[in-house]
């Protein structure tokens, strides 16, 4: 737009330089007059003139670089793109499911342990749990394993529901345990935000 109003001064410079070279004639009073008058009503309709056409020239090409580019979503990509990430998000959901199943199946503190570590290793190996798995339930089930696991009895500080005696699978199946949350919390956290990333546990 600067360079549409500089372009309209310079014309009407150029026509006001045209009139002034104009060579003059003698006249009664009231026929200069006349002319003078006429004279300038024809330089202000030539500069407005002039002014008019350049400003519409530089709306004109305003319009054109500000105008935005219309551009159509690729459905037939985007839907491609979709089947292939739900294709491995169901190999990588079957690998963990077997994983998690030897947790169901542990009938010890050693086999338990020995599950634990196979599910923390798979889910740190990958850098995260696939989006087939449904976490909250997963990590529910899992923790009825637990409970059902082989329990050994313990003296532990005494309250009015456990009469002081606690019990355990065992202290390394404990830590196996808490171990495995942890990684599966880490690798399920959720993400939103495009300029600034916000996380929150996922269970």
């Amino acid at each position: 737009m600067k360079l549409a109003v500089s372009a309209v001064l310079l014309n009407a410079g150029a026509v006001l330089s045209l009139q002034s070279i104009t060579p003059a004639r003698p006249a009664s009073p009231s026929l200069a007059a006349a002319t003078s008058r006429s004279a300038s009503a024809s330089r202000r309709d030539a500069i407005f003139g002039a002014a008019a056409g350049m400003l519409a020239f530089g709306v004109h090409a305003a319009g054109a670089y500000d105008a935005i580019p219309n551009v159509e979503p690729d459905f037939a990509a985007m839907e491609k793109a979709r089947a292939e990430r739900a294709a491995k998000s169901a190999i990588k959901t079957k690998s963990l499911t077997d994983k998690t199943n030897l947790l169901f199946t542990a009938k010890n503190e050693d086999e338990w342990i020995a599950a634990c570590d196979e599910v923390s290793l798979w889910v740190i190996g990958e850098g995260a749990v696939p989006e087939g798995i449904r976490i909250k339930q997963l990590v529910a089930e899992i923790k009825l394993a637990f409970a059902n696991l082989p329990q050994k009895a313990y003296a532990c500080e005494y309250t009015r529901t456990n009469k002081g005696i606690c019990y355990t699978p065992g202290k390394g199946a404990e830590l196996a345990f808490d171990s495995m949350l942890k990684e599966l919390r880490k690798y399920s956290m959720i993400q939103l935000g495009d300029y600034r990333r916000v996380e929150f546990n996922a269970f």
